[in-house]
C-alpha cells in the first residue's frame, strides 16, 4: 500500500475534493469538477494522486445493516491472558477471520482490544461468542455491550 501524503502536503484544492468524496463515492469526475470549480482533466489528475499516495484508500456502498440482515450491533471489549507481541499478533491474526468483526481496534485501558460485531440477532451473538470469541488465542475475558440505537454513524473525517 502506497504511503499517504503528509497533511501538511493537502492542499486546499485536495482538502475540497476529500470532503466531497467523503459525501459521495459515487460522483463522476465531470461532477466532482463541477463543484470544485476546476476542469475535469485536472480534477482527475488531483484524485488519481490522492488514491495512489493512500490518502483515499477505497470507495464503498453503506449497506443498511437491517436489509441485509445483521441488525444487531455489539461493542465487545477483549482483555488477553498477556500482553506479549506475540500474543498480540496471534489474536489479531485470528480477529481478522471473523467475518462478523467490522473492526478492531487495540486500545489503552482497561481492555486490550474492541471489536465492533454485526449480526442478525441475540442467539447468533451467543453462538459467535461461545464458539468463536472466547476461543481466540489469548483471550482472557469479555466485556459485550449491546448498542441500543446508533445515534452518529456517518463516519466523515472533518478535513
Amino acid at each position: 500500500m502506497p504511503t499517504a501524503l503528509p497533511p501538511a502536503d493537502l492542499s486546499p484544492l485536495d482538502r475540497r475534493i476529500l470532503r466531497v468524496l467523503q459525501r459521495d463515492g459515487r460522483i463522476s469526475n465531470a461532477e466532482l469538477a463541477r463543484e470544485i470549480g476546476i476542469s475535469p482533466a485536472a480534477c482527475w489528475t488531483h484524485t488519481k494522486r490522492l488514491f495512489d499516495t493512500g490518502v483515499v484508500r477505497g470507495v464503498r456502498a453503506l449497506l443498511d445493516p437491517e436489509a441485509v440482515g445483521r441488525g444487531t450491533l455489539a461493542l465487545v471489549g477483549v482483555v488477553l491472558d498477556r500482553s506479549t507481541p506475540e500474543s498480540f499478533a496471534a489474536f489479531e491474526d485470528a480477529v481478522r477471520a471473523l467475518e462478523q468483526v467490522l473492526e478492531c481496534v487495540l486500545v489503552a485501558g482497561e481492555v486490550d482490544y474492541f471489536l465492533r460485531i454485526r449480526v442478525r440477532d441475540l442467539p447468533a451473538f451467543n453462538r459467535l461468542h461461545s464458539e468463536r470469541i472466547i476461543a481466540l488465542p489469548g483471550v482472557r475475558q469479555v466485556r459485550t455491550f449491546f448498542v441500543m440505537n446508533e445515534i452518529k454513524t456517518d463516519g466523515l473525517l472533518p478535513i
